[in-house]
């Protein structure tokens, strides 16, 4: 596999606005197709789900089991204005993310960062770039986005995963969408109806399903988006040292 050097620290949320580095650093390639088997890690998600044909609903347990506990993804999500630059990362329980918002003509907008920790308890609670209210921001019951993939950790330490989730694939990517409804059970509905969907190698977020549309739509990255193992610790340090 090959390894990955220097991308952006780019990642989407609410608050701090920080100019971030380019950041550099060596890990092994995850991004994989359904039956790829090149690595343990895509080797035991296989095992779990095999060939899997989108919509298909698989058991979460064996999928969520198999997620490693760091992980880095970098991609960018375009709009007709501008593009996010968006890395996201993962750290046992500590998630961060980082949004380099850049307009036509590579005028930079400014970057958004963010942090949660989930708790042993299963509450999420903010490190960084939280614009909620006090209590909110102690224990997060609707963290939704690109740090979703806390919502899912801190489902498994409460004895709260969704039983099952539905197939997808995002780019050639493998992911498993989860019912918003199901992850969120105490927080208000979204104002959009929009599933999370969980790359089946890593386990972050990679994007948003919408079943009206039959499409992926909202948060989801661009075609190109890469997957690595190893946390991004100097984003990481930025934000909770």
């Amino acid at each position: 596999m090959s390894g990955i050097a220097t991308h952006p620290r780019h990642l989407p949320v609410n608050g701090i606005v920080v100019t971030t580095a380019i950041v550099a650093f060596t890990t092994a390639v995850l991004t994989l197709p359904w039956n790829s088997a090149a690595s343990s890690t895509s080797a035991a998600v296989a095992d779990t789900a095999g060939v899997v044909a989108d919509g298909t609903i698989v058991d979460l347990a064996p999928i969520a089991a198999a997620w490693p506990d760091e992980y880095t993804v970098a991609g960018t999500k375009s709009e007709p204005l501008y593009v996010e630059h968006i890395t996201s990362t993962r750290d046992g329980d500590v998630f961060a993310l980082s949004i380099e918002v850049v307009a036509q003509g590579d005028t930079a907008l400014g970057t958004q960062l963010s942090a949660v920790r989930v708790r042993d308890d299963g509450r999420i609670e903010w490190l960084a770039g939280c614009t909620k209210t006090a209590s909110v921001c102690a224990d997060d019951p609707a963290l939704r986005g690109f740090l979703s993939a806390a919502a899912v950790r801190a489902a498994i330490d409460r004895g709260a995963l969704p039983a099952a989730g539905v197939a997808r694939t995002l780019h050639g990517t493998a992911a498993v969408c989860i019912a918003d409804g199901a992850l969120h059970p105490a927080a208000p509905p979204a104002t959009t109806d929009l599933d999370p969907c969980f790359s089946r190698v890593s386990g972050a977020l990679v994007g948003h399903y919408s079943d009206a549309s039959g499409s992926f739509v909202g948060p989801t990255l661009s075609r190109g988006f890469s997957e690595a193992t190893g946390a991004d610790r100097d984003l990481i340090d930025s934000l909770i040292s």
